[in-house]
């Protein structure tokens, strides 16, 4: 298990950090060059902007946290960030000049998020370009992620970390009991951070990815935001499962940089540290997630809790959460699950065949399912708008369906049509299958080795109208307790 017994000890900082984490000073380096830099605000001017709001937000509450203000977090400082967001910049500020006096206190934490974040922002811009075909982002994207690791010292491990261990510290939990109002915006900022990444890795055109940001758009701003009932913070996997199995170690990367945050929010809100005893402990949390400390590791190690490098089934960019195994994990509002099974049946899902299987988003949670009967179905058990993203027969051009409120579905496909011939849900990938164009399903039935011989193609209004319901296979995962998180940290964390 994931999970230490209690609350751990308050631990020192090794005595031999990196040069890097005791030089006072700032340092920065530029984005890498490229043709796709600042992409996001020519197709997706929106997410841009809110994007920008999300490093306002960060500033304003770490400057009032390390400036005496803390006590206004939940009031005046939750309304001033609150209209921020309300009304987003339209350019991305530099944090450190909204926070000088957090940038100059934690010089050394502050271009470590910088320079993490500068990773994001390039990586946004890629799958946001008009100008690269898809290849070429892929091919980007793991170029940008080999520039983060070499241009400087200062960098965040791509390997899984045993997230349980990470929020058991002394301190752990501090913040988003303290100020649960402001620990929601920043979950909800790592939200939004989270689940754009399969949004824009599985679009081939600007039009399907405002399509779908205007639906997570509105999620983010109009829910994801204020909820004070999160378990834990949003993971990669959880909200972009596909990037985070395409893409691991930048996936895990960005889950431990949020995770940073948390350690870092929990360190200043611990009012019985002092000054030193604070410096000390964020220079432990930035070490825990450091290249330096995981140098000659692996993912799949199983060491001591701090070099855990285990991984859900079938998800490498993923970190172990808390009272989890390989085969099960506990997720936020959805209980515990396998993630290399259907959500929807529960069979095992083929992660290597690229011609079936989906995603499905709804209410700020995605799942990956084996086939669109899935999905559909699985989207019809959920109140508001759903987005699927579904692969086809053709791996250039996957299916994006995104309902309405009445649950009818526009597609990005004007041609697509759908298989539907019922039968055990240990075949469902075979028998429930979308197609781009009738061409393409008379191909599949003609050689497929299942009895499809009499099978009609459904239209999307077709397909769209019908529902299996719960199917015979599904089976609720059970964990060692209903929920890890409550009511504390294995009965330790009061």
């Amino acid at each position: 298990m994931a999970l230490p017994a209690e609350r751990l000890p308050l631990s020192s900082a090794p005595k031999d950090l990196p040069r890097w984490m005791r030089d006072p000073r700032y340092s920065e380096v530029f984005y890498k060059r490229g043709p796709y830099n600042f992409a996001v605000y020519g197709t997706l001017e929106s997410l841009a902007r809110d994007l920008n709001g999300v490093a306002v937000g960060h500033a304003m509450a770490y400057e009032d946290l390390v400036s005496g203000n803390a006590k206004g977090l939940e009031t005046t400082t939750f309304v001033r960030i609150d209209a921020v967001l309300k009304h987003p910049p339209k350019l991305m500020p530099a944090e450190r000049f909204l926070s000088p006096r957090f940038a100059r206190t934690y010089a050394y934490l502050e271009k470590l998020f910088d320079w993490t974040h500068v990773l994001h922002a390039q990586t946004i811009d890629v799958l946001a370009s008009p100008k690269l075909t898809q290849n070429e982002k892929d091919r980007e994207i793991e170029a940008l992620w080999r520039y983060y690791k070499t241009q400087v010292p200062y960098t965040i491990t791509g390997l899984p970390l045993n997230m349980a261990y990470l929020d058991s510290q002394a301190y752990s939990w501090k913040f988003r009991r303290t100020y649960p109002k402001v620990n929601a915006l920043f979950w909800g900022y790592h939200w939004l951070q989270t689940s754009i990444y399969d949004l824009l890795w599985r679009s081939r055109t600007t039009a399907e990815q405002r399509a779908q940001y205007a639906i997570v758009g509105e999620q983010y701003r109009k829910t994801e935001l204020y909820r004070t009932d999160r378990d834990f913070m949003p993971m990669m996997a959880e909200t972009s499962p596909e990037f985070a199995r395409r893409f691991p170690e930048m996936s895990n990367a960005f889950d431990n940089l949020h995770m940073l945050h948390d350690m870092v929010n929990d360190i200043l809100a611990t009012e019985s540290f002092t000054a030193a005893q604070r410096a000390e402990q964020i220079q432990r949390a930035i070490w825990l997630v450091s290249d330096d400390a995981h140098r000659g590791e692996r993912p799949g190690d199983r060491g001591e809790p701090m070099h855990d490098h285990r991984f859900p089934d079938a998800q490498p960019g993923m970190g172990m959460m808390r009272m989890a195994s390989p085969g099960l994990m506990f997720m936020s509002g959805m209980g515990w699950m396998n993630m290399s099974e259907c959500a929807h049946c529960s069979m095992p899902i083929d992660f290597e065949d690229r011609t079936s299987g989906a995603t499905v988003s709804v209410d700020g949670w995605t799942m990956n399912v084996r086939c669109v009967l899935c999905a559909r179905d699985m989207a019809a058990q959920s109140e508001g708008r759903a987005i699927v993203r579904a692969n086809t027969e053709d791996p250039a051009r996957p299916l994006i369906l995104i309902s309405d409120e009445r649950g009818e579905w526009t597609s990005n496909l004007p041609d697509v049509v759908f298989l539907e011939v019922p039968g055990p849900h240990p075949s469902c990938s075979a028998w429930s299958k979308a197609f781009t164009g009738r061409a393409a399903f008379d191909a599949y039935v003609k050689a497929s080795d299942e009895d499809l011989g009499e099978a009609k193609p459904l239209s999307l209004a077709e397909w769209g109208a019908r529902n299996g319901g719960e199917p015979d296979s599904y089976e609720r995962r059970k964990g060692p307790v209903e929920n890890p998180y409550k009511p504390g940290l294995a009965g330790g964390l009061r």
